[in-house]
């Protein structure tokens, strides 16, 4: 028998830093492991010097080599001129008036973080080693959602720009697919219009192509008004989107398209698991690019759930099919007709 390995850790937190008129604070957990690992300390989140015992609430991880970055709670010390707003958060919001880290992402040889701060969003870079910030914190407005409760999901394209899925304000109303930072202008989904999201519930985002694609659940136009049915969805956008004219769509995303996830039973009458939870990422599977989706079924329904696979060739060949519209907010959903589809969708399927 071998010697049996230990395990060493670290655990860092980087210090709240007073900024004028604004703050940011950063809580990392970082544990750095040997290749052979027999035995697992266990971190059980005890406060210091109590043998209390206290919750982790972690909201992200990230394995960098042989680290594991944890994204959890941190309580920031706010400034002055933001007292008042967190007196009126601790007494409606008392649990989540911290700082909730909720991007958690590498970055030109760093970390690209961005946390709830309290109900006011902020992001900063950071060193890997050390956890101190780079520069200046920047706003978390489209990158990262006010309320730890609000699902979001984040990754830095091949050409450097970041994609967000997450909301921008803090009743959560307008939820948004957002571009920024990179070289390319800054882009979003049109704002308020339930026919591009309505309540989604961000999953995950990959890249694969010329496209980022974005996994979500949402309240489902295309059933009767009277009815609400959750569906799983899938969206994509071009990353060298440019947006449109002055006089439609501007700094807009133009070549958003987004279609349902079909996990069922099939037969007669299909069986829908209609909840997606989670996805892996991008795996080779018998030569093809795949990804694997852990879907349930709605709480009212039958309890069940069920692993799907996509293959990402057949999801790519499913945004060149044909369209449906909703003519009137009365009429169902229906094909549109191929000449009314304008020409040439070369460019949207290629991005071109």
């Amino acid at each position: 028998m071998g010697k049996v390995a230990t395990l060493s850790s670290a655990v860092r937190e980087s210090l709240s830093k007073d900024f004028n008129s604004q703050f940011f604070s950063l809580c990392l957990f970082v544990c750095a492991f040997t290749p052979v690992v027999r035995r697992y300390p266990v971190f059980l989140g005890r406060a210091h010097r109590s043998a209390q015992r206290q919750e982790l609430h972690i909201q992200t991880v990230l394995q960098v080599n042989r680290t594991l970055y944890i994204g959890a709670r941190f309580t920031p010390l706010p400034s002055v001129i933001i007292i008042s707003f967190c007196l009126v958060c601790l007494f409606f919001l008392q649990g989540e008036c911290r700082n909730f880290i909720k991007v958690l992402l590498k970055q030109d040889g760093g970390l690209f973080v961005c946390g709830t701060n309290a109900f006011n969003p902020l992001c900063a870079n950071y060193t890997r080693d050390s956890l101190e910030m780079v520069g200046e914190p920047i706003s978390g407005m489209a990158r990262c959602p006010y309320d730890p409760r609000h699902a979001n999901v984040a990754l830095f394209a091949g050409n450097g720009s970041l994609f967000t899925g997450t909301v921008t304000d803090f009743l959560a109303i307008d939820a948004v697919i957002y571009r920024s930072l990179g070289d390319s202008p800054a882009l979003r989904t049109v704002k308020h219009d339930s026919k591009w999201f309505r309540e989604p519930y961000f999953v995950s985002a990959m890249e694969w192509g010329p496209h980022i694609y974005f996994f979500f659940r949402e309240m489902a136009m295309e059933f009767h008004h009277l009815e609400k049915v959750m569906v799983s969805r899938v969206a994509r956008v071009c990353k060298s989107d440019l947006g449109g004219s002055q006089r439609v769509l501007e700094k807009q995303w133009t070549t958003f398209l987004k279609a349902r996830l079909n996990c069922s039973v099939p037969g007669d009458s299909h069986f829908y698991f209609n909840l997606l939870h989670a996805t892996s990422g991008i795996i080779r599977m018998q030569g093809r690019d795949v990804i694997l989706g852990l879907f349930s079924t709605p709480p009212n329904s039958i309890p069940g759930s069920a692993v799907c696979v996509f293959d990402m060739q057949q999801l790519a060949h499913v945004f060149e099919g044909r369209f449906k519209e909703q003519k009137s907010p009365e009429s169902i959903w229906t094909p549109v007709p191929d000449e009314a589809v304008p020409k040439p969708r070369y460019y949207y399927a290629k991005c071109m």
